[in-house]
Protein backbone atom coordinates (compact mmCIF):
# COMPACT_ATOMS: atom_id res chain seq x y z
CA UNK A 1 0.00 0.00 0.00
CA UNK A 2 1.40 3.43 -0.89
CA UNK A 3 2.38 5.62 2.01
CA UNK A 4 0.01 8.45 1.07
CA UNK A 5 -3.00 6.11 1.37
CA UNK A 6 -2.11 4.96 4.86
CA UNK A 7 -4.10 5.99 7.91
CA UNK A 8 -2.60 8.71 10.07
CA UNK A 9 -1.15 7.61 13.36
CA UNK A 10 -3.32 8.27 16.37
CA UNK A 11 -2.40 11.34 18.39
CA UNK A 12 -0.24 10.53 21.38
CA UNK A 13 -0.51 12.81 24.37
CA UNK A 14 2.65 12.43 26.37
CA UNK A 15 2.32 13.04 30.09
CA UNK A 16 3.43 16.54 30.78
CA UNK A 17 5.05 18.35 33.62
CA UNK A 18 4.13 21.63 35.16
CA UNK A 19 5.16 23.79 38.08
CA UNK A 20 3.21 25.77 40.63
CA UNK A 21 5.02 28.48 42.58
CA UNK A 22 3.99 30.07 45.86
CA UNK A 23 5.63 31.79 48.84
CA UNK A 24 6.17 29.99 52.13
CA UNK A 25 7.74 32.23 54.76
CA UNK A 26 11.00 33.56 53.33
CA UNK A 27 11.13 30.83 50.71
CA UNK A 28 9.60 30.29 47.31
CA UNK A 29 8.14 26.84 46.80
CA UNK A 30 8.36 25.43 43.29
CA UNK A 31 6.02 22.46 43.30
CA UNK A 32 6.72 20.16 40.36
CA UNK A 33 4.15 17.77 38.88
CA UNK A 34 4.26 14.98 36.32
CA UNK A 35 7.08 13.44 34.35
CA UNK A 36 10.26 15.47 34.17
CA UNK A 37 12.24 14.42 31.14
CA UNK A 38 13.98 15.81 28.09
CA UNK A 39 10.61 16.70 26.53
CA UNK A 40 9.16 18.59 29.52
CA UNK A 41 12.12 20.01 31.42
CA UNK A 42 12.28 23.29 29.46
CA UNK A 43 8.73 24.16 30.47
CA UNK A 44 9.44 23.93 34.20
CA UNK A 45 13.00 25.26 34.09
CA UNK A 46 11.56 28.73 33.44
CA UNK A 47 9.79 28.70 36.83
CA UNK A 48 12.83 27.36 38.64
CA UNK A 49 15.09 29.92 36.97
CA UNK A 50 12.77 32.72 38.05
CA UNK A 51 12.83 31.50 41.65
CA UNK A 52 16.62 31.00 41.78
CA UNK A 53 17.29 34.27 39.95
CA UNK A 54 16.10 36.41 42.88
CA UNK A 55 18.62 38.13 45.15
CA UNK A 56 19.53 35.65 47.92
CA UNK A 57 17.02 33.02 46.80
CA UNK A 58 15.59 30.49 49.25
CA UNK A 59 13.83 27.90 47.11
CA UNK A 60 12.05 24.72 48.12
CA UNK A 61 11.62 22.31 45.21
CA UNK A 62 8.71 20.02 46.02
CA UNK A 63 9.11 16.76 44.10
CA UNK A 64 6.31 14.81 45.81
CA UNK A 65 4.04 14.97 42.74
CA UNK A 66 6.79 13.93 40.30
CA UNK A 67 6.09 10.51 38.80
CA UNK A 68 9.31 10.20 36.76
CA UNK A 69 12.60 12.05 36.37
CA UNK A 70 15.43 11.44 33.92
CA UNK A 71 18.91 12.95 33.71
CA UNK A 72 17.60 16.22 32.29
CA UNK A 73 15.54 16.70 35.47
CA UNK A 74 18.57 15.92 37.61
CA UNK A 75 20.62 18.44 35.62
CA UNK A 76 17.86 21.03 36.16
CA UNK A 77 18.05 20.50 39.95
CA UNK A 78 21.85 20.70 39.97
CA UNK A 79 21.73 23.90 37.90
CA UNK A 80 19.14 25.43 40.26
CA UNK A 81 21.33 24.55 43.24
CA UNK A 82 24.36 26.26 41.68
CA UNK A 83 22.34 29.34 40.64
CA UNK A 84 20.97 29.78 44.15
CA UNK A 85 24.38 29.26 45.78
CA UNK A 86 25.95 31.83 43.42
CA UNK A 87 23.45 34.37 44.80
CA UNK A 88 24.20 33.45 48.43
CA UNK A 89 20.97 31.47 48.71
CA UNK A 90 20.12 27.83 48.47
CA UNK A 91 17.57 25.23 47.56
CA UNK A 92 15.95 22.45 49.51
CA UNK A 93 14.33 19.39 47.96
CA UNK A 94 11.18 17.74 49.27
CA UNK A 95 10.32 14.16 48.32
CA UNK A 96 8.62 11.33 50.15
CA UNK A 97 9.08 8.92 47.23
CA UNK A 98 11.72 6.22 47.72
CA UNK A 99 12.42 6.10 43.94
CA UNK A 100 13.19 9.82 43.73
CA UNK A 101 15.20 9.82 46.96
CA UNK A 102 17.28 6.86 45.73
CA UNK A 103 17.82 8.57 42.36
CA UNK A 104 19.14 11.68 44.14
CA UNK A 105 21.46 9.55 46.27
CA UNK A 106 22.75 7.43 43.36
CA UNK A 107 23.52 10.51 41.26
CA UNK A 108 25.26 12.32 44.13
CA UNK A 109 22.63 15.06 44.33
CA UNK A 110 22.01 14.13 47.94
CA UNK A 111 24.33 16.99 48.94
CA UNK A 112 21.30 19.23 48.38
CA UNK A 113 19.21 19.34 51.59
CA UNK A 114 16.31 16.88 51.36
CA UNK A 115 13.22 16.38 53.51
CA UNK A 116 10.03 14.34 53.17
CA UNK A 117 7.56 17.17 53.88
CA UNK A 118 7.41 20.95 53.68
CA UNK A 119 7.21 21.08 57.48
CA UNK A 120 10.24 18.87 58.14
CA UNK A 121 13.61 20.62 58.29
CA UNK A 122 16.04 19.35 55.70
CA UNK A 123 18.71 16.91 56.82
CA UNK A 124 21.41 19.06 55.21
CA UNK A 125 20.23 22.09 57.17
CA UNK A 126 20.89 20.22 60.43
CA UNK A 127 24.41 19.39 59.28
CA UNK A 128 25.18 23.01 58.38
CA UNK A 129 23.78 24.31 61.66
CA UNK A 130 26.04 21.95 63.61
CA UNK A 131 29.24 23.10 61.94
Amino acid sequence: MPLHDSCPLPRTDLPGAHARCFPLGRATVVELHGEIDVFTVAKITVDLDTATGQPVPHVIVDLRQVSFMDSSGLHMLSRAHHRARARNGGIQLVSDQPRIRQLLRLTALDHIPLSATLDEPAVGAHRRAGR
